[in-house]
């Protein structure tokens, strides 16, 4: 199936897709095993199954071997991040034992980047940008929860990330302050019990949809993410803390955010959590969207805040709110594009829909490319003569461009605001992420399907 088939197969069959997926949902077990398995949190970019359903693939059933093989991937790759977890914890512990207690009524919870935090040697990041500045002017006690992310398997790297967070003013919560030995028992468990549970979401093959949803139930034990037991923990750990009033949280509803907010909502009904959605979004980006049923498994936040009207939901029970576009105040500061040079190349975290937009751009002159923020360009190997590699911020990259390229990236909805022409290039492998809207197609963007297609558009 081309990319284009592939996108008006997804256009006619998307509502039925999300019924299918919901139904199961609703006839499952509501406990932590459901509500972080791959499959039916719908994310395209960790399970095959939306893929596969769109193509309507033919699957077959696997050998027990094969299975097998899964099966010890995954006991290996999970208990590896016991152990790993379990050290990082040990020399936490020995290095930073002494710590102040803290007694917050809102905690900030997000992304801690570990190397770029090691490398300046500061704490810094973009996804809040602004807020804690806020809350000390209001007066309001208040302690930022740290995600490591990104850190390589290595500890002793953590260290160092959390001696600088020690050494910073502001309040800072880290998981590891909070575990008991006790927690990597219940890890352990949890590891050792999900393939068994995830029997209990196989489906009678009364149609070929049954089949592609056990086939990929199967397969999706890969993808399993570790981090969403931990965070379940985490979220355990913190109800038992009864100053807490209010969770702000980084949210693109991923298993670990689903088993966050579990963790607390089962334990403790009194904290209210508030999903921080101050993105660009994709509406193939299924698993962001947070519906009543959601709300019912204990899954979700209580509120969602967005990124702007376009992106509010009609829900009943979850309430949705326009946020602040915190991310993008260099948008509204932009001035205009000042000379037509260059076409700019906007990388996306899609490694590989990222490396085929590269190749399509040989033919073209005055190529600057610029890599995803968590996308070392040294993944793509030698590049294109004609292309150079650029660092500085897409702002300063609009002024001269006469037209962006990019695919799976909300800087397309930038470019398009900043009055800068847009062709979004088409996933050849599976849905493609698209934040642009039918609003203006045609006019200052289009889709393209290959590399003819780019240069006509």
């Amino acid at each position: 199936m081309s990319p284009k088939d592939l996108e008006q197969a997804y256009q006619k069959n998307k509502s039925r897709f999300h019924d299918y997926i919901d139904t199961i949902k609703k006839k499952a077990p509501w406990d932590i095993y459901t509500i972080i398995n791959p499959t039916l949190i719908k994310n395209p970019y960790i399970s095959e199954f939306p893929k596969k359903f769109f193509k309507n693939n033919k699957v077959g059933h696997g050998s027990y071997i094969e299975f097998s093989k899964i099966l010890m991937k995954y006991y290996g790759r999970n208990i590896g991040l016991l152990v790993f977890y379990l050290i990082t914890f040990l020399l936490y512990r020995f290095s930073f034992a002494n710590q102040k207690k803290k007694n917050p009524r809102v905690i900030l919870d997000v992304f801690g980047l570990v190397e770029k935090t090691v490398q300046s040697g500061s704490f810094n990041e973009n996804y809040l940008v602004g807020v804690y500045k806020v809350f000390e002017r209001c007066n309001i006690p208040h302690a930022i929860l740290l995600r490591p992310y990104q850190q390589k398997r290595n500890p002793f790297v953590l260290v160092n990330f959390f001696k600088i967070i020690h050494q910073d003013a502001r309040d800072f919560i880290i998981e590891y302050e909070l575990l008991r030995i006790l927690d990597f028992m219940a890890l352990l468990r949890l590891i050792l019990f999900y393939p068994f549970k995830t029997f209990r979401l196989v489906q009678k093959e009364k149609v070929h949809e049954d089949k592609i949803f056990n086939f990929c139930l199967k397969e999706d034990l890969e993808s399993f993410s570790f981090e969403s037991l931990t965070r379940y923990i985490l979220g355990k750990n913190l109800a038992k803390m009864d100053d807490i009033e209010k969770i702000y949280s980084w949210n693109e509803f991923q298993a670990v955010e689903r088993g966050f907010n579990y963790g607390i909502r089962k334990s403790n009904s009194r904290v209210e959590l508030v999903g921080l959605q101050f993105y660009l979004n994709y509406e193939t980006y299924f698993n962001t969207v947070v519906d009543d049923l959601d709300y019912e498994m204990l899954s979700s936040p209580h509120r969602v805040l967005v990124n702007g009207k376009y992106y509010l939901q009609d829900r009943e029970k979850v309430k949705y709110d326009v946020g602040v576009s915190l991310r993008y105040g260099d948008l509204f500061r932009f001035e205009g594009v000042e000379e037509e040079l260059n076409v700019l190349l906007l990388g996306s975290y899609a490694e590989k829909d990222t490396k085929n937009m590269l190749n399509a751009v040989r033919k073209f002159d005055n190529v600057i490319f610029k890599s995803h923020p968590a996308v070392d360009v040294s993944v793509f190997g030698k590049l294109p003569k004609n292309i150079t590699v650029s660092s500085d911020s897409i702002y300063t990259l609009f002024k001269n461009a006469k037209v962006v390229i990019s695919t799976a990236s909300g800087t397309c909805t930038e470019a398009v605001a900043c009055g800068v022409s847009v062709v979004v290039v088409a996933s050849r492998d599976g849905l493609t992420a698209n934040p642009l809207v039918e609003y203006g197609k045609g006019e200052i963007w289009d889709m393209a399907y290959g590399e003819d297609e780019i240069a006509d558009a």
